[in-house]
């Protein structure tokens, strides 16, 4: 009997133990409950207040992203904003840009896309804005604003050297005085960058080099070693050198001189993709390994792309695949190639008629608009293109001596009027070449005893730099060839 109520007594303790513990836990439990649903309205009404300011205040500009040395030396750059929420359609006329520039608007998800027509000017700030930016469901509305600061300019000029010392291609700012050397050697004839490496010629009428060092902080690396090319004999003259603008190939015209005479002279490209050896464009306009190459009159890369624009011996214009996928293409002749507008699908060529752009996309043909000014002269000079409307062209009086007194005119339209720089009497202008945006032009003139390049501003003549040197790296853009002295 007692050990019957002894058992149930234990049991009925332990029972009631456990009992009170749930009992003793079920506050904690509660007030566990009640914390978490306090935190839990906390966030959402932190959230709904976040959506109502939101909605109230609009979206907002997060990020800004641009090349600003592409913006000033090719077309089609763009800038792009990115805002913290996703927006609806924004459309061209939402955009504005100022200063103004020609411009087009593409938008998706929370990024809005401003790509500009052509260069944008250097060393400028542009306002780009956009109004009324919204997102999807919301009412309220709210102008993006994104400051841009464009890059300056530089430009590499060749400086023969003087008393035995070696010829140097420095770099030198417009924005600075001074000059930065970049490469040296002797007897350099030829220059063209090629994306972070430059291509060398060096050499004789009889015997040319053709190397490709590499740079480092915008000079030649020191511990990389010059890439000297194997070229198509033992001994060759090489002459016209253009560089692609995505740096995949360069070409050049070359000539065997093994025997003594000029043979096998043509077009060949070197392919910096592949194996780096110059390949000859074969008479039908396709790269081919020991092929005889096509003769040359004028050439140069039509910009942006990896075609050539190639006016031939016999005066045929064919536009050239560089690289060999695409088939060339016949556009009639032309006498003459001046160059290229800036957007690089249009050139200005000379045929039998008269001077036209041309268009290198459908070959259609217009007359260039040539004021009487701009043509009322004994000697007619290279015209170079600024934009579609807007050319220099060099006009030159014959003087009782003989010598020739040049001017440049500038060409807007059907309007003509002088630039006004100064060509010293006893120099002769040799090249006129446009920045990439159209904005400088380097004037490059040479005398019995003197080689200058005076880089002014294409609208007003202002002066923005002097050279001592004989060509700067923007020239490189003309076409050139047999008939370049």
């Amino acid at each position: 009997m007692s050990t019957e109520t002894g058992t149930s007594t234990e049991t009925g303790t332990s029972t009631e133990g456990r009992r009170g513990q749930r009992d003793a836990s079920r506050p904690v439990t509660r007030r566990f409950h009640r914390r978490y649903l306090a935190v839990v309205l906390v966030l959402a009404v932190v959230a709904a207040l976040a959506a109502v300011v939101g909605s109230q205040q609009g979206p907002r500009l997060r990020d800004v992203s641009y090349d600003a040395t592409g913006l000033v030396s090719r077309p089609a750059q763009r800038v792009i904003l990115t805002a913290n929420q996703a927006l609806q359609q924004v459309s061209a006329a939402d955009v504005r840009v100022s200063p103004a520039a020609a411009h087009t608007v593409t938008s998706s998800g929370n990024t809005i896309a401003v790509e500009f027509a052509g260069p944008l000017a250097y060393d400028r700030d542009y306002t780009v804005t956009v109004a009324n930016v919204r997102a999807p469901g919301q009412r309220a509305t709210a102008d993006l604003t994104a400051a841009i600061r464009t890059g300056s300019t530089d430009v590499l000029a060749l400086v023969p050297g003087a008393d035995g010392a070696k010829d140097r291609i420095v770099r030198r700012s417009l924005d600075a005085g001074g000059a930065t050397t970049v490469y040296q050697g002797a007897d350099i004839s030829e220059y063209a960058r090629l994306g972070r490496s430059l291509v060398v010629v060096s050499g004789s009428d009889a015997s040319s080099s053709v190397d490709v060092v590499a740079l480092s902080g915008g000079v030649q690396d020191p511990d990389a070693p010059v890439e000297h090319l194997t070229l198509p004999s033992s001994q060759g003259r090489v002459t016209a050198l253009h560089v692609a603008d995505d740096a995949a190939s360069f070409g050049f015209e070359y000539a065997d001189t093994s025997t003594g005479q000029s043979r096998n002279t043509g077009l060949y490209v070197v392919d910096m993709t592949g194996t780096h050896l110059p390949t000859a464009i074969a008479e039908d306009g396709k790269p081919q390994t020991g092929a005889v190459p096509m003769t040359v009159g004028q050439w140069a890369y039509v910009p942006r792309t990896e075609s050539a624009l190639v006016r031939t011996g016999s005066d045929d214009l064919v536009l050239v695949d560089m690289s060999g996928r695409a088939d060339p293409v016949r556009l009639g002749s032309a006498t003459y190639l001046h160059g290229f507008v800036g957007s690089g699908t249009t050139a200005v060529v000379e045929t039998g008629t008269g001077i036209e752009r041309l268009d290198l996309t459908d070959g259609a043909k217009t007359a260039l608009r040539a004021p009487a000014a701009s043509t009322d002269a004994a000697v007619l000079g290279r015209i170079a293109p600024l934009t579609d409307d807007t050319y220099l062209r060099v006009l030159g009086d014959v003087r009782s001596d003989g010598t020739v007194s040049a001017r440049i005119v500038r060409v807007d339209g059907g309007r003509a009027s002088r630039l006004p720089v100064t060509i010293p009497d006893d120099a002769s202008v040799t090249a006129v070449c446009p920045s990439p945006n159209g904005q400088f032009v380097a004037v490059a003139t040479k005398s019995a005893t003197d080689e200058l390049v005076s880089i002014v501003d294409a609208t007003s003549g202002a002066l923005e730099a002097s050279i001592d040197a004989g060509s700067v790296d923007w020239c490189g853009a003309l076409p050139s060839g047999d008939e370049v002295g």
